[in-house]
């Protein structure tokens, strides 16, 4: 486990080079602090792929299955990230996701986020509306959510039950998305509608690490 660490770590400094000795230094002792303490901080998951980070510790209510992928970060450094799945319910978090601070994800049936997604701060995530309209004790029928790779959703945005967000698309700062989002499209407003595309030829893909 120590030559795997030591080795990500060398990795990283070759690759910042550039940057002053000193910050390296720094950067490689946090790096190695928050692959560290995720192991504990994130104890209540069902299964965490290879070097997952945390920053601060999040909120885990895992009653069914949670899988978090190799790479992911929890970033609670101002509010804790939440993860709350229900008895028989599945989350999913894919390779290199990274989740700001604030981001409240509620699986009561499947909630299934691909590789690579970015999420900012208090982004809120629900596959159910909790209570029926009209009989407020009864939990309506949950419908899944799905977040296709490389997707980023602003800060603040909703994404309700029943939706599935497009591979590479963006969703704006404050969005409530209601319906679908194609791949690469741009979305904002209440409720979100496109204003634009991501264009394909420019899009990179991000890698690993």
């Amino acid at each position: 486990m120590t030559a795997i660490l030591l080795s990500t770590v060398g990795a990283k400094l070759r690759r910042d080079r550039s940057q002053p000795v000193g910050l390296l230094v720094r950067r490689g002792l946090r790096y190695l602090w928050e692959l560290a303490s995720a192991r504990v901080r994130l104890r209540g998951a069902t299964s965490v792929g290879a070097h997952a980070r945390t920053l601060g510790t999040p909120n885990i209510d895992n009653q069914g299955t949670l899988e978090l992928g190799a790479h992911v970060l929890l970033r609670s450094v101002n509010v804790p990230v939440e993860l709350a799945v229900s008895p028989g319910a599945r989350l999913s978090i894919g390779d290199g996701c990274r989740l700001n601070y604030g981001v409240s994800i509620a699986s009561t049936k499947s909630v299934r986020i691909g590789k690579h997604v970015r999420m900012g701060p208090y982004v809120s995530i629900a596959d159910s509306d909790f209570h029926d309209l009209h009989r407020r004790g009864v939990r309506p029928t949950s419908r899944p959510v799905t977040i296709e790779d490389h997707a980023w959703i602003g800060a603040k945005a909703s994404i309700c039950k029943g939706v599935t967000i497009g591979y590479a698309s963006v969703v704006g700062i404050g969005s409530v998305v209601t319906s679908d989002v194609p791949p690469y499209t741009i979305v904002a407003g209440a409720p979100a509608r496109p204003i634009g595309r991501v264009d394909e030829a420019l899009f990179e893909p991000e890698t690993l690490p």
